[in-house]
């Protein structure tokens, strides 16, 4: 096939569309991992204050500095649950499109896989006419000429 073959260059796009798509998902990947990290951040903060506060040895400051913080707390938390769940829909749809690129990108390869085989194909049989061809003539011209 030649390199300016439409579909070859249709198969050379699609593949930049993969690494394209695969790029991105790294992408939202590591934010989803930042996004997760920082939830789990938020939510051991409030662990760890809720601790702190219920430790007999502490006194009631702890428990007055517990609940002034803790709508604060819970608040930080509640914003990093909406960015991962924000950063968990942005790496699904990122997969999606990168599932979509590798059909597309298939799909093409199957094509051109299909047309080398209806070429092959093709080949063959002019191949084996052009044999049936020689044996023909070689038949007739070894024929005995038939008495009258």
């Amino acid at each position: 096939m030649p390199p300016n073959d439409p579909l070859h260059r249709a198969l050379q796009v699609r593949g930049l569309a993969v690494a394209a798509a695969k790029r991105d998902l790294v992408d939202t990947l590591e934010a989803e991992q930042a996004a997760s990290a920082a939830f789990a951040a938020a939510a051991a903060a409030i662990r760890r204050e809720i601790a702190v506060a219920s430790d007999p040895q502490t006194g009631d400051a702890a428990v007055d500095a517990l609940a002034a913080w803790l709508p604060r707390g819970r608040a930080a938390e509640a914003r990093a649950a909406a960015i991962l769940a924000e950063a968990e829909a942005t790496t699904g749809q990122a997969r999606a499109v990168l599932a979509a690129a590798r059909t597309a990108e298939a799909s093409i390869a199957a094509l051109l896989e299909q047309r080398a085989a209806e070429e092959a194909v093709e080949q063959a049989r002019r191949e084996q006419a052009a044999l049936d061809e020689v044996a023909l003539r070689r038949h007739a011209a070894n024929a005995l000429p038939t008495p009258d």
